[in-house]
């Protein structure tokens, strides 16, 4: 009666760990330091970002009681970014400001290990659909984009510390001109066309799991 009492009380203790490590830490809420770049698609050139941030929260849904597989959905994925662009006007070379912008989600396979204690070790490949805006000067673009991530983090309990790879293209085109509504000079009938840019990031980020 008292090795079985023991040994019921082990396999509680070990479910309840079980428990704090990966159920009560199923969700993630990322705060992200971002590095990006932008380019045409068809130019040899790129902007590099001179600030960038984003806000990830989701869930992991493991496929196992012992879990190793699992399915994150990142149900609310938003990255911003900012550039600093140069033009001239023959004599002098002004400054200015592009903005860059996606929301959407994240969602794709991921292995996590757990090799001692509350310790775990993860990575990732996730497909990221989004809306996709940019403002520079006068003009306001936007568009449909899928975007793809892969990356990895270590966690102990509530605090995870990684690292994320993200890519993508995106064929934006002008929603609005700002110069045509203030009535700069120029044809505002003009259709303005499609352009491909391409996009590569990497985040840096803190997570929280709860």
């Amino acid at each position: 009666v008292v090795d079985e009492i023991s040994e019921k009380n082990k396999q509680l203790e070990a479910e309840a760990l079980d428990k704090k490590i990966w159920k009560d830490r199923a969700k993630y809420f990322n705060i992200s330091y971002v590095k990006q770049s932008l380019s045409p698609a068809d130019v040899d050139y790129k902007y590099n970002s001179s600030l960038g941030v984003a806000i990830t929260n989701g869930r992991t849904y493991y496929l196992h009681k012992k879990p190793i597989l699992g399915i994150d959905w990142s149900f609310f994925d938003v990255n911003v970014a900012m550039y600093e662009n140069e033009t001239t006007d023959g004599y002098e070379v002004e400054k200015e400001n592009m903005y860059q912008a996606e929301v959407g989600m994240q969602i794709g396979p991921s292995v996590t290990v757990n090799p001692i204690d509350h310790l775990k070790v993860n990575g990732y490949f996730r497909v990221t659909p989004s809306y996709s805006m940019m403002y520079s000067g006068d003009e306001f673009n936007g568009s449909y984009g899928t975007f793809f991530s892969a990356g990895g983090a270590i966690s102990y309990k509530v605090i995870s510390l990684g690292i994320e790879a993200r890519w993508g293209k995106t064929k934006y085109k002008s929603l609005v001109d700002l110069g045509d509504i203030m009535g700069d000079d120029g044809d505002s009938s003009a259709e303005t066309p499609k352009t491909n840019w391409k996009t590569a990031s990497t985040r840096f980020y803190i997570s929280f799991r709860f």
